[in-house]
């Protein structure tokens, strides 16, 4: 059995897009396999997809589905991705960061 080490690396400071990058990655795949499940049950007659308070049924609700599906991921990713990036700004001016990595 082989035991996996750890390195800690110490950051002065991240840059955005490296966060923004892991919140759309880290919000979008699991968004969409949502939309995908949503959208086929939509598909087969369930109200799991919504556009402007309607339900959509048929072939028309998985894109519809995984439109709105990207559409909140980028929206969320705008918005937490900032707050993000703000708090590990504040963080930093304290404190280094230290990330753990596996090899």
């Amino acid at each position: 059995m082989s035991k996996d080490s750890s390195t800690d690396v110490t950051l002065k400071r991240i840059k955005p897009s490296s966060i923004y990058r892991l919140m759309l990655i880290g919000l979008g795949i699991p968004l969409q396999i949502f939309a995908v499940v949503c959208g086929v049950m939509g598909i087969f007659g369930a109200d799991m997809v919504k556009w402007n308070d309607q339900p959509v049924h048929g072939i028309l609700a998985l894109p519809t589905a995984i439109f709105s599906a990207l559409f909140v991921t980028v929206l969320f990713t705008a918005f937490l991705g900032s707050v993000a990036c703000l708090g590990l700004w504040i963080y930093s001016r304290f404190r280094p960061l230290e990330v753990k990595t596996l090899d």
